[in-house]
């Protein structure tokens, strides 16, 4: 029975077909009051009852922010199968009613002393009312309590949900979707990059039903299913029934599933055939999973609490049968398993290996915080909203500065920041990819956060912001994510940290790897000199002023046995902005005292452009600067260069140099063509290719 004939035969059942008019898209834009922006969910799961409260106020809807959250331990898959006098299988004994609809009341309370509209509650089911027999029952003993409606997912809106309530954690998702609940398991395919379907919602193209765009999420929930393994379930059923024919039919269903979606979606052939899949699990059962990962994870104790973004090797996730015996033999309490958890934890494990069996060349399996609650929020939002990366919305002090605006204190956007700092990263190299467009934001617009504040005290409160502090648990912070923004930023302040936070930064260092954290080190140090010479907040007006060019050597060191970064920092500001800098001290001790074991160096020095060499010469020689003048460029990224560096940044040698440069130049005086002003074409090679990085070539890590 298809998705709209179950509509036709229950209204109160929500379809792919009626879903944008029974869920309908948010307008944040013409709301009349702020509490309009305020959305209270309630998600009736076969383990429990959910309850949130958002706020999907502009600009940081995409954030999905919540200001309340709260759970009732009712399984109501359990009230269905329950084993005491008077019960009946598939019905909702009365007590159960009533303490559903006493919470449900309260929640409503709740709303109303938040100043959520009515109209902005919903309260959804899945399986475990889908598959009472007394579900009416339930719905009219609501509705008294608290005057709300209830609202039944069809198993494709609950695959749907399930798979944008994780996808709304990242910025971007190419995989395999899997939610594992009390009463059933859901299995999709989903890429947002899907440039056939984005065309298609872009021109406006029809999709069945009541004009939905054939969007890449309703191309995946339509080959979306819904199968009745949840771990409630399983696991009344492993201690019922005989585990071989359980096994073999949940196999059996994994393999048909995943057939259609092979069949239905080329990218996931290929993925299978190249490089391997990518898995997204969520719901409590995969998170409880996830969670024993954790606990048994190299890497102890685990730096970071949260299982959202946690992600571990196909290979890892394969160690069912060690994680299993963790589960019997440990007498502890684990962090993220309940007792209920732990219990179904063999249950769970018959999904996984059903997973294991049904899905070839897995690459990795990243764990989500998302679920249904945060699918229904995420689909409110417009789709150029949805496409937002949310690290660009994260709270800095950049976006909260009163100087902001002050056309006395002219401000560079976080954008033209992270252009000046990624001119410093070395075209090519393999590990700059970690930072990407969005991180190199986050850095820029978090560089001059806290600067009254001493380093040390900075330096934990960066290592600490994505992990427990004001972003954790924000969308877009996979733990690699963490480990860049954590350490780069932690470098920043010079890794100032005491005994206790050094056990966290270790941690994190081997998330990342060493050779990630030497260049978390090597950019939060040049995220440091952009501080040292524009102290202004935010920004520091280096915008036009300042540029980078960093080259990949060999060679380098005293005895010329190591490998780096040759920096060369161009600066354009006042002469007195660089003179007490001391460009070895702030960036050239990269990695130093880290124990990483990397034979590495960063070779600094300044760098001039030739217009400044015009102007020195015409200053010493006190030529006129009427006829001639020196132009006034907009920006140093259109000056050409000087190629001559110094191999320490000693500012004596660089002196050195431009007085040659000085006498070389001066018989040539009498042309005027030495004080034209140069083009804005005019660049080296060298030039011209960081500014073909910038501008033309998204998916190069020095892009942002």
């Amino acid at each position: 029975m298809g998705d709209k004939t179950k509509a036709m035969v229950d209204p109160s059942v929500i379809t792919i077909d009626n879903i944008s008019t029974r869920m309908p898209p948010h307008d944040g834009k013409s709301v009349s009051n702020s509490t309009d922006n305020l959305y209270a969910l309630v998600d009736m799961g076969s383990n429990g009852i959910r309850f949130s409260i958002s706020d999907l106020s502009p600009p940081t809807s995409r954030l999905l922010p919540c200001l309340y959250r709260d759970r009732a331990a009712i399984s109501l898959y359990d009230a269905l199968h329950s084993s005491l006098p008077g019960s009946r299988e598939f019905f909702f004994d009365p007590g159960t009613i009533s303490r559903v609809a006493a919470h449900l009341a309260a929640f409503k309370r709740t709303c109303t002393s938040y100043g959520v509209p009515e109209k902005n509650i919903a309260v959804f089911a899945t399986e475990a009312m889908r598959t009472a027999l007394n579900r009416k029952d339930m719905t009219e003993a609501i509705k008294r309590a608290s005057g709300l409606e209830v609202d039944i997912l069809s198993p494709q809106v609950e695959s749907l949900l399930g798979a944008m309530g994780a996808r709304s954690g990242f910025g971007d998702v190419k995989g395999l979707m899997m939610d594992l609940g009390g009463g059933s398991v859901q299995m999709s395919f989903m890429d947002s990059g899907d440039a056939e379907a984005r065309n298609r919602e872009a021109i406006g193209t029809k999709g069945e039903g009541e004009g939905v765009g054939d969007t890449y999420w309703r191309k995946s929930a339509l080959s979306a299913r819904s199968m009745p393994f949840g771990a409630a379930k399983m696991t009344a059923l492993l201690k019922a029934g005989d585990i071989q024919d359980i096994r073999s039919d949940l196999r059996s269903r994994f393999h048909e599933t995943f057939q259609g979606l092979w069949e239905s979606f080329p990218t996931l052939q290929h993925l299978v055939e190249n490089e391997g899949v990518t898995i997204y699990l969520c719901g409590g059962g995969f998170r409880g999973y996830g969670s024993m990962l954790m606990h048994t994870d190299p890497i102890n104790p685990y730096p970071i609490p949260s299982i959202a973004g946690y992600k571990v090797s196909g290979k890892r996730f394969q160690q069912t049968q060690e994680l299993l015996q963790v589960n019997r033999e440990e007498t502890e309490k684990i962090h993220g398993m309940s007792k209920r958890r732990r219990e179904q934890f063999p249950a769970i494990v018959e999904v996984i290996e059903g997973i294991i069996c049904t899905v070839p060349n897995i690459k990795e399996v990243i764990f989500c915080g998302g679920g249904n609650r945060e699918g229904v929020l995420y689909l409110k939002l417009p789709p150029e909203i949805q496409a937002t990366h949310p690290l660009l919305l994260f709270p800095s002090t950049f976006h909260t500065n009163t100087n902001f605006n002050n056309p006395q204190h002219p401000q560079a956007t976080t954008k033209q920041l992270a252009q000046i700092l990624a001119s410093a990263l070395p075209a090519g190299h393999p590990t700059t990819a970690l930072f990407t467009p969005e991180i190199l934001r986050y850095i820029v617009a978090h560089t001059w956060d806290d600067m009254a504040n001493v380093a040390n005290v900075n330096a934990a409160r960066a290592l600490h912001a994505p992990i427990s502090g004001p972003v954790a648990g924000m969308p877009g912070l996979t733990h690699d994510v963490i480990a860049v923004l954590s350490l780069t930023m932690c470098a920043r302040w010079e890794n100032d940290l005491g005994k206790v936070d050094r056990g966290v930064w270790e941690g994190e260092r081997r998330v990342l790897g060493d050779e990630g954290v030497w260049w978390c080190g090597f950019v939060g140090a040049l995220a440091r000199l952009m501080a040292v010479l524009g102290t202004a907040c935010p920004g520091g007006g280096l915008e036009g002023k300042l540029r980078f060019e960093g080259m990949w050597r060999g060679g380098l060191g005293k005895k010329g046995g190591k490998e780096g970064v040759v920096v060369t920092v161009f600066w354009e500001g006042e002469e007195e902005g660089k003179r007490d800098v001391d460009l070895e001290k702030v960036v050239g001790k990269v990695g130093k005292g880290l124990g990483l074991g990397l034979k590495r160096r960063v070779e600094v020095s300044w760098g001039i452009y030739l217009h400044s060499i015009r102007r020195m010469i015409q200053s010493r020689c006190q030529i006129p600067n009427t006829q001639h003048p020196t132009p006034n460029l907009p920006s140093p990224f259109l000056r050409e260069p000087s190629t001559t560096t110094t191999p320490r940044g000693k500012s004596s040698q660089t002196f050195s140099i431009q007085q040659i440069c000085i006498d070389v130049f001066i018989c040539l005086l009498s042309s005027p063509l030495l004080f034209m002003p140069p083009t804005p074409h005019q660049t080296t090679p060298s030039s011209q290719i960081q500014s073909n990085l910038l501008q033309s070539n998204p998916t190069n890590p020095t892009n942002p």
